[in-house]
């Protein structure tokens, strides 16, 4: 039997007793809230597996109760519906934790499948807790550790950790050399081995740190970690190069030896690297025109292989990926960023949008997602929020 609670939360009375009708047939527990303030009260005196919220409501919208969910019960599933479904919002409600967004009008078949999907995806994470917890404290004493300390190793272990109950004496303050190879030091700001073995900090200045103090003064300048060769006439690696040249002058290099002089300096005051990857050029003319205003150095790659090549030689603070790609899809060529550069934002574009495929980019790592045609308006300010964060 079905026993899952679902709590509906919309300010429109008729469809908190639709939703509530199509679910009950399945056997669900439903209960409903007309506003976000009843619903907040509701989860803390009550348990429930879902909620599902509409996202314009008067007060306090359902994003905001996306927010409180995230941050307070993040157990709880959300599906966020809305007559007004836009892909910027889909976007934000992913971003913020949504397991699903389903614009308004819906099918009960389209509710009862949304539904079913998320709950089953809830039953399959708890199971993986309830299986992880008791291994955590598996052979953990339940008598208390002492007079001082009327807890159990058990509930100690279920607040902070195995390891840290293992390295408890008869003080409730653990032994930092018990507790693993390393343990973290003040003076140096870093987890340390001598504080592991000895037991006791540096009382001065942290001896690794004044190596790398030392070292850092010795550096005359920063080169790329990059072992790969330029090119087959050009047996050197990009750090090797730029080590007795410049970034500068790497920077202008392309497949041969000499340096393209008309992009010597060009972008030498900009405050951001960004790299525009599509195959129509004329997208990424404009991109430039736009980005470049805002104190961007903008490359263009108009292939996938390119647009690799480039990640591997230089560093960019931002990349914008057409979702249409020859060779690789924008999906794919995003999965391999992420496991590759997880630190560079991605923002994709596409003249194929919907709230599915923006969604899906969206869990897949995306920064944010922009449909074709944009304004300068619309890139330049997702553009400035991807670099500000």
């Amino acid at each position: 039997m079905v026993t899952e609670r679902i709590l509906v939360v919309d300010d429109e009375e008729t469809v908190c007793q639709s939703i509530k009708k199509i679910l009950t047939r399945k056997g669900y527990s439903v209960d409903n809230a007309l506003n976000v303030e009843e619903a907040v009260k509701k989860i803390n005196d009550l348990q429930f597996d879902l909620v599902i919220t509409d996202l314009m409501m008067p007060k306090t919208s359902g994003m905001e109760l996306l927010k409180i969910v995230r941050d307070h019960y993040p157990e709880l599933e959300v599906i966020m519906i809305t007559g007004y479904a836009s892909i910027e919002s889909a976007v934000n409600a992913t971003k913020l934790g949504a397991s699903h967004y389903l614009p308004k009008p819906f099918t009960p078949d389209e509710l009862n499948e949304v539904t079913e999907k998320v709950l089953l995806r809830h039953k399959e994470k708890a199971a993986q807790l309830k299986d992880k917890k008791p291994a955590e404290t598996e052979q953990l004493s339940t008598d208390a550790i002492d007079v001082d300390m009327p807890f159990s190793e058990a509930e100690v272990a279920k607040a902070t950790s195995k390891d840290y109950v293992e390295a408890l004496t008869h003080s409730d303050i653990p032994l930092a050399k018990k507790v693993a190879d390393k343990a973290y030091c003040h003076t140096g700001r870093r987890e340390c081995r001598r504080v592991a073995l000895q037991g006791q900090e540096c009382p001065n200045e942290c001896p690794i740190e004044a190596k790398e103090k030392a070292r850092a003064k010795s550096v005359t300048r920063v080169t790329r970690p990059v072992a790969d060769f330029i090119d087959v006439d050009m047996p050197f690696s990009i750090g090797e190069v730029e080590k007795y040249t410049g970034a500068e002058y790497v920077n202008c290099l392309g497949r041969s030896d000499m340096p393209r002089v008309a992009l010597f300096g060009r972008d030498a005051t900009a405050k951001h690297s960004v790299l525009v990857i599509d195959d129509e050029p004329i997208v990424c003319q404009s991109v430039r025109r736009i980005l470049s205003k805002q104190s961007c150095a903008v490359e263009e790659a108009f292939d996938v292989d390119a647009a690799l090549q480039k990640m591997k030689l230089h560093k960019y603070d931002l990349v914008i990926l057409d979702l249409k790609m020859p060779k690789q899809t924008g999906m794919e060529v995003l999965e391999s960023l992420q496991k590759n550069y997880p630190d560079v934002p991605v923002v994709m574009v596409t003249g194929f949008a919907s709230i599915e495929t923006a969604i899906e980019a969206t869990k897949a790592g995306a920064y944010n997602f922009i449909p074709k045609p944009f304004t300068p308006e619309e890139l330049t300010k997702v553009a400035q929020e991807a670099l500000a964060a």
